[in-house]
């Protein structure tokens, strides 16, 4: 995926590196055509630990910025994702 600025987030991006990553065998092979929502959460998608990191570090490697510890937690949904990314580079820094 082409490395897009810290702003712009949408469910479909975020819902795009979880497909790639489930390609790439990060995370839950049901990721890379099964159905995924907004409303789907980091724990209902089956997304462990270290999925969880896979997701935050590709996450924070497309915006190109480091992200808080606390970004992602496992009851975050996609939407929830999409909208903490939007509102830190509205913030002005991902700090």
């Amino acid at each position: 995926m082409d490395q897009q600025s810290g702003t712009n987030w949408t469910e479909e991006r975020v819902i795009g590196i979880l497909r790639e990553l489930a390609k790439e065998e990060d995370l839950p092979k049901h990721l890379v055509a099964g159905p995924i929502t907004g409303a789907d959460t980091v724990e209902t998608m089956g997304i462990d630990s270290l999925g969880a990191v896979w997701l935050t570090d590709r996450i924070e490697a497309e915006a190109n910025i480091p992200l808080p510890d606390d970004f992602l937690e496992y009851d975050h949904s996609i939407a929830t994702i999409a909208q903490r990314m939007n509102t830190l580079a509205l913030d002005g820094g991902f700090k």
